[in-house]
């Protein structure tokens, strides 16, 4: 018996030092490997950390500094490479306007930071990271998915500051939001303790789960940046108190809508499907993703009218009872549907851009 606890003892300290071995080589390999990505970033004009206080946003700028119009591109939850993958969507944009794409506190090339993130903490960190790296007012935000949250209490309380603001399929508000769904975005143990190991470098071996590759017309340069900026923020503490406060920013952004002229544009991806072509499309997109990132199942590229007739009037539905009261509440917003995924600036970068030019052209110089 004793001579069973020695053995199942030695096994467990050769297991333990194994493991302690494999973390340290982990972080080892984590660092070196992020101070070179560090240096690719910087070649790509990505990095430019600007203060805040005690810690640094960075705010990348693209596009043309005397342009007619100062854009400002909000990510949406976890989404800390979009100065990469929204960047086909403004190609178009670029020419005659400036492009600043700030990551929030934890994503991408910005600090992190153990600071509440409150609605009111994000937007003042927005307003401060521009006002610190020299860029005036007004601005246009272009929001996505929960970005959308920010940009509406952002023009709410601030309108003097704003131009216009362009919604790209923003998180849509309403009193009962995100009534049931508090545990969904919790926070728990274990996602700090999984936090800390990310933070070690395991984020590199669990990168393909929580990110999937980029749609095949992007570069493979374009995937290495995207990659090496999910990278960075995967063990972000100021992300996990984000997303535990999201329902409570979402319904105090929605309580506090101040109705307002500034121009405002909402491009409807989600809940965007008008016509059976557009759903096709979709699918046959989704299918293509499905394939590059070995996913399993293809969806039926051919479903029934039955099917389609449902989803249209679904999204009818939602559009009619949730999306239009919600920009109706905000003022002066238009609506344009362009359906397809959540992601729409990395399904169709260009309809997409072409939409918010116009919109541009409309408000002038």
């Amino acid at each position: 018996m004793k001579r069973t606890i020695k053995i199942t003892g030695k096994i467990m300290l050769i297991l333990l030092a194994a493991l302690l071995i494999f973390s340290v080589v982990t972080y080892i390999v984590h660092r070196v490997k992020t101070n070179k990505e560090l240096d690719v970033l910087q070649q790509n004009s990505l990095y430019n950390p600007v203060s805040v206080g005690d810690y640094s946003l960075n705010v990348a700028k693209f596009g043309n500094e005397d342009g007619k119009h100062t854009i400002v591109a909000m990510a949406g939850l976890g989404m800390g490479d979009c100065s990469v993958s929204m960047r086909q969507m403004t190609a178009c944009l670029e020419e005659d306007n400036l492009v600043v794409f700030v990551d929030r506190a934890g994503y991408g090339l910005s600090d992190d930071t153990n600071n509440e993130m409150t609605l009111e903490y994000i937007v003042e960190d927005y307003r401060k990271a521009l006002k610190n790296s020299g860029l005036e007012g007004p601005y246009i935000l272009m929001p996505h998915s929960v970005g959308g949250v920010y940009a509406t209490y952002w023009v709410s309380n601030y309108p003097e500051e704003i131009e216009a603001v362009v919604f790209i399929d923003g998180t849509q508000l309403s009193e009962n939001a995100y009534v049931g769904d508090e545990d969904e975005y919790a926070s728990t143990w274990s996602d700090y303790a999984i936090a800390s190991l990310m933070n070690l470098g395991f984020s590199r071996y669990t990168l393909r789960y929580d990110f999937y590759l980029y749609p095949d017309n992007y570069t493979p340069n374009e995937q290495y940046l995207g990659d090496a900026l999910s990278i960075r923020n995967m063990g972000s503490i100021a992300q996990l108190s984000e997303s535990a406060n999201t329902p409570s920013n979402g319904q105090k952004a929605f309580e506090e809508i101040v109705t307002n002229d500034v121009p405002k544009l909402y491009i409807c991806a989600s809940w965007g499907f008008e016509k059976r072509d557009d759903y096709i499309d979709y699918i046959k997109w989704i299918n293509r993703q499905i394939e590059i990132n070995k996913l399993g199942e293809a969806w039926n590229e051919n479903p029934t009218d039955e099917k389609v007739t449902k989803l249209l009037e679904q999204c009818e539905e939602l559009r009619t009872s949730e999306l239009i009261p919600y920009l109706n509440k905000m003022g002066n917003c238009q609506l344009i549907c362009l359906g397809g995924d959540h992601m729409i600036y990395e399904q169709k970068p260009e309809e997409c851009g072409d939409i918010i030019k116009d919109f541009l052209d409309e408000l002038g110089g």
